[in-house]
């Protein structure tokens, strides 16, 4: 295939920046030929893919718009509308370039390929292809089930405006143009489900797939044998916004050593967009079992993971946590929210919360502090199943199918 990419792709990111430099990696290994526009301050996969001689980095850049961006950037308000401006006509630049480098060889592109984003407009004559960070709008409907919680950490005055924010986010003025993508890939059924039955987009139109994980990077590290009444090693990873459910961690694990569990607590993330949330830290019962780290690099996570022995996300609508595929990578058990895409990818080891009770946290963490003694033998479980799901080879013959089925469909209309 001939496929015009754009999007988000980085070899040392986190998430799905990650996750597409894989994928990009895999197309262009299998002969695919794959022409990436970006601006390159933006977006630069050369570091990651650059080497194969199948792939064309297109540069983007709206140079007026971004210097006027750079500008701005810490001006208030002035700020904001550089932003606007810049991420306009970035995209309209985008567009024209790949609808120009299309017709320079007669119509030479088989789709486009949008990575980590949703379709800003349809190519004529080409199809294309939306792979999406899930359904959009999961954290606009936290901020608003998660009202009380955010203003008593935020103030009232930054949770109305965050409120107002969310609303308009999930208006017709902040929803994707769905129209304009031909397909759209997502990571889980959870975000299938929202996209068909909440935004009415075509089920045929919809597909699902895990994202690769660096089975090489995230592997089970050598541990010593446990001493049987050391305390379970518990760690949150991620950014600390209201979805991601930082305050039903820290609950449940309250509620958990109040019932006498010895666990041990590190969360690592930095504050989003709701400032304030730090407060939950400072206010958590026993601090003498809470380690608090702002950040770490990617490679750096195998090393953390090594040093726990379970990984808790009871994040609402997650479309695919990449530190949980990671952490069953690791041979980790993990512990995920009832709304959490990775339930498509768990194993026997592993905890699907039924619901969001703070007594429901609880237990799963005092089941999997019970199995703890034999997760140096069990380890082995989680690994082979990490393999089965997440192996690159295995997702990007998943990806391939279902971008040459796209073509395929299109040529034959």
């Amino acid at each position: 295939m001939r496929i015009a990419a754009t999007g988000f792709v980085a070899r040392e990111a986190g998430s799905i920046a990650s996750a597409n430099a894989i994928l990009l990696k895999g197309l262009l290994e299998r002969g695919h030929q794959v022409d990436f526009f970006s601006k390159s301050s933006f977006v630069d996969p050369r570091s990651a893919v650059g080497e194969h001689a199948n792939f064309r980095f297109h540069e983007c850049t709206n140079y007026g718009p971004d210097r006027l961006r750079r500008t701005l950037q810490r001006v208030p308000l002035l700020g904001f509308l550089a932003g606007r401006f810049d991420s306009r006509t970035y995209n309209k630049l985008l567009i024209r370039r790949i609808s120009e480098a299309n017709k320079s060889k007669g119509g030479r592109y088989d789709l486009v390929l949008w990575m980590g984003d949703y379709a800003h407009a349809s190519l004529h004559g080409v199809p294309s292809v939306s792979f999406a960070q899930g359904a959009p709008g999961t954290d606009a409907r936290s901020v608003l089930r998660r009202h009380a919680e955010i203003r008593s950490v935020a103030g009232p005055m930054r949770a109305k405006r965050l409120e107002l924010l969310a609303r308009l986010r999930l208006s017709s003025l902040g929803l994707p143009r769905f129209a304009c993508s031909d397909h759209i890939i997502v990571g889980s059924s959870q975000s299938k489900k929202t996209l068909t039955s909440g935004y009415a987009v075509p089920e045929q139109d919809v597909s699902s797939m895990p994202y690769p994980v660096d089975l090489d990077l995230f592997r089970p590290a050598e541990r010593c044998a446990s001493e049987k009444n050391e305390a379970l090693r518990a760690l949150w990873l991620g950014r600390i916004v209201p979805r991601k459910r930082l305050d039903l961690f820290l609950n449940g694990a309250a509620e958990a050593i109040k019932r006498g569990l010895n666990i041990k607590l590190t969360v690592v993330g930095g504050v989003g967009f709701v400032p304030g949330y730090e407060r939950l830290l400072r206010e958590f019962p026993f601090p003498e079992r809470l380690e608090y780290i702002a950040n770490v690099v990617r490679y750096g996570v195998p090393d953390l993971l090594a040093r726990h022995d379970v990984l808790c996300q009871p994040s609402e609508e997650e479309d695919f946590g990449s530190s949980v595929a990671e952490a069953q990578a690791c041979g980790l058990p993990v512990i995920v929210g009832n709304t959490n895409g990775n339930s498509d990818y768990l194993c026997v080891r592993d905890v699907l919360l039924s619901d969001d009770r703070v007594e429901t946290l609880a237990l799963a963490l005092e089941r999997i502090s019970s199995q703890k003694d034999k997760s140096t033998s069990e380890s082995a479980l989680s690994r082979s199943h990490a393999g089965t799901c997440f192996a690159s080879e295995r997702v990007v013959d998943r990806f391939e199918n279902i971008l040459l089925a796209v073509a395929t469909k299109h040529a034959s209309n």
